[in-house]
């Protein structure tokens, strides 16, 4: 894993969950100092440096079992969330901008028999696995919107199972890093910024760059791809599920440039007029020492809803069948920082979580996430159509809901826990209440090998037939031992546009 050394005094943050399960992880080493990587004669700055030392050194062989199999789930778990969002509106969009976008390094578009250009094909299909907002959560946002981009550019490098197993690995173990070591939910930048170094460093590895061509890859990758956090703000546009596959999409273009001979900033980070110049404080990422690694402290989801509404909603779920439903008077919830920033109206945008007018806006807004479970008794994506978000019974229920931030949960909490307390009060007075820290799908509660696939059925079945979609399962449950990525991909295109 990377080991992050702060600038200031950022919290300790979620490296310090799970350590019970620290255990070394063999084949990861110090390595070379970041001054032994040179663009046109000149030093980079340190952390790129650190990042292109991590890049090169890396192999599948290094791995630990754990991040193998977390590898293999979470792809599994992601291209199942894309066959789930594969008929959406803006997923439609980004297939028609993609449609026909030939290039030299083409890789599968979901739905379609002819292969597009790698960065298209990327941008369109991680639209598809986001849509929903049902694939996986981590310290970087969603960092599984990286798999999109590593898979098309696997498929179109002609890499084996365990070549995009090791890309996704690496990839997760960057934007974790960099997330850790600089936050940017309250920085006012989005959480592309990390994913595009991630799958930038991923992608270079797929494509075989030499150090001086990964570090000009990387640069390329984070120039241009700074996001404004305007895209989870306020009432939230289709642009929410596409934002990060734009920065995927610009990574797979860096790297196609690094590879051609294009070169970058050589200080990025650390340089006149870079990052920590003008957007982040300082810090610094390093190779060492001991934990879980990335992928394996990152997050599968139980509901297709922001990730800080899912303990409210497991809190919900475990309540209702106490109660009667129509003598709910109130619902009073306490949670933390994150939550009650995230989804609640604490960044200053509360009308937008009582009053969502958009998808997007329903399935971040904690208070329409509790209305929806408590009246309906479960949370799927059906709970954010057009139709339910209209219906006024449920939104004189939403404006029942109360919701505060409890300096004790938020002491509680740390970057990936989230304490929730739900409180319902009724007609007569009596009050009943359940409190929730960590949802089902966290490595602290994660979801069984069971439910992972189930998870993937449901969603699967959208996009192909009963018999195509229970093959993709297995092919995707054995990458890691996939000589050829193409009997995936072939089931990727056979998607149904019907």
């Amino acid at each position: 894993m990377l080991r992050v050394r702060r600038a200031g005094a950022e919290a300790r943050g979620a490296r310090e969950a799970h350590r019970a399960d620290a255990r070394p992880r063999a084949g990861i080493r110090r390595v070379r100092p970041a001054g032994a990587v040179r663009l046109r004669g000149h030093a980079v700055d340190q952390l790129l440096g650190s990042l292109v030392d991590f890049v090169c050194e890396v192999d599948h062989k290094t791995l630990g079992s754990g991040a193998v199999s977390r590898a293999v789930r979470h792809t599994l778990d992601t291209i199942g969330c894309g066959a789930g969002g594969f008929h959406s509106r803006p997923v439609e969009i980004a297939r028609g901008m993609a449609t026909g976008v030939s290039g030299p390094v083409q890789a599968s578009l979901y739905g379609s028999p002819n292969r597009v250009l790698v960065d298209v094909a990327a941008f369109a299909n991680i639209s598809a696995n986001r849509n929903l907002d049902f694939n996986d959560f981590g310290l970087s946002g969603h960092p599984s919107d990286m798999i999109g981009g590593l898979f098309a550019m696997a498929e179109a490098s002609c890499a084996t199972g365990a070549d995009l197993v090791c890309a996704v690995y690496l990839a997760y173990e960057i934007a974790t890093a960099l997330a850790e070591a600089s936050p940017l939910s309250e920085s006012g930048w989005d959480q592309g910024l990390y994913c595009s170094l991630g799958a930038a460093a991923g992608m270079a590895k797929l494509r075989g760059l030499d150090r001086e061509q990964v570090a000009n890859a990387l640069a390329l990758a984070i120039v241009p791809s700074v996001p404004l956090r305007a895209t989870r703000s306020g009432e939230l546009s289709e642009w929410k599920g596409s934002a990060t596959a734009h920065a995927i999409m610009t990574a797979s273009f860096a790297v196609r440039l690094a590879e051609r001979g294009m070169t970058g900033p050589a200080e990025p980070f650390e340089g006149k007029d870079g990052l920590f110049e003008r957007a982040l404080p300082p810090f610094q990422v390093e190779l060492g020492g001991e934990g879980p690694s990335g992928i394996e402290r990152a997050t599968l989801k139980r509901y297709p809803a922001c990730y800080w509404g899912q303990t409210g909603i497991d809190a919900m779920l475990a309540l209702r069948p106490r109660v009667d439903v129509a003598q709910v008077e109130r619902i009073d919830v306490a949670t933390c920082h994150s939550s009650w920033w995230v989804t609640a109206g604490g960044c200053g945008d509360a009308d937008a979580k009582w009053h969502p007018r958009t998808r997007e806006s329903a399935d971040h807004s904690l208070p329409y996430m509790l209305a929806a479970a408590l009246v309906d008794g479960k949370v799927t994506d059906d709970s954010f159509s057009d139709e339910r978000r209209a219906d006024p019974a449920l939104a004189a229920v939403v404006g029942r809901v109360r919701v505060v931030e409890d300096a004790e949960l938020t002491a509680r909490s740390d970057r990936d826990r989230c304490p929730t307390d739900v409180t319902l009060v009724l007609a007569d007075g009596r009050q009943v209440n359940e409190v929730c820290d960590v949802p089902r799908g966290h490595p602290a509660n994660p979801m069984t090998d069971v439910e992972v696939r189930e998870k993937f059925d449901g969603l699967v079945c959208r996009a192909l037939p009963p018999e195509r979609g229970a093959e993709l399962g297995d092919r995707l449950s054995a990458l890691d031992e996939a000589e050829s990525l193409e009997p995936i991909a072939r089931l990727l295109r056979a998607f149904d546009k019907r």
